[in-house]
């Protein structure tokens, strides 16, 4: 037990003399890094972190910036599609509107002059039935006249055959008679 004490005590005291003399050192030799060796690679990590920067970093930073303009013009001329959609419906809209009422309008002119122009032929319809009629009472008339002349004529002819008759053969009452009876049946 004693030689595993005296190795603690010899490592103790050696690390407590290495960092009473080289203070940073005695830290940095106790981590196993050399100054030396520290500073090259510190300026190749420099070196390569520039030739990243310059080719690599902004390179890239430009691209991701165009394309984040890209992407905010697609949004824009999207929101200027999607309003210019909006538009064109509110205008589609109206002018379904406008149509349907230009179809109304249409329409309602087209049953109002069928209206009319079906007044028109029953008003010309009752004007000819009236023509007939008024024609035909006129021809009834005409022929009414004419019946009756006819009708006097005949009357007046048999009436003077009948006297005719009276006065060459002498009238007795039933020749009288018979002469009326045979008149008559002239008659009808």
């Amino acid at each position: 037990m004693s030689t595993t004490t005296e190795d603690a005590v010899t490592t103790t005291t050696a690390t407590q003399e290495h960092s009473e003399e080289g203070g940073l050192e005695g830290v940095i030799g106790t981590f196993g890094l050399r100054g030396d060796l520290f500073a090259a690679q510190l300026v190749n990590f420099l070196l390569v972190l520039l030739v990243l920067w310059r080719f690599a970093y902004k390179p890239i930073m430009r691209l991701l910036e165009e394309r984040e303009q890209k992407i905010a013009e697609s949004v824009k001329n999207a929101e200027a599609i999607e309003k210019r959609l909006r538009d064109a419906e509110v205008e589609h809209q109206k002018i379904v509107v406008a149509a349907r009422g230009e179809a109304q309008a249409i329409i309602d002119k087209a049953v109002a002059d069928t209206e009319a122009r079906k007044n028109e032929m029953v008003e010309a319809a009752k004007r000819e039935v009236e023509r007939v009629i008024q024609r035909g009472k006129q021809q009834l008339d005409e022929e009414r006249v004419a019946m009756l002349m006819t009708a006097r004529k005949d009357l007046v002819d048999i009436a003077v055959k009948a006297a005719a008759k009276i006065v060459t053969e002498g009238l007795t009452e039933k020749k009288s008679q018979s002469l009326a009876e045979e008149m008559v049946r002239k008659l009808t």
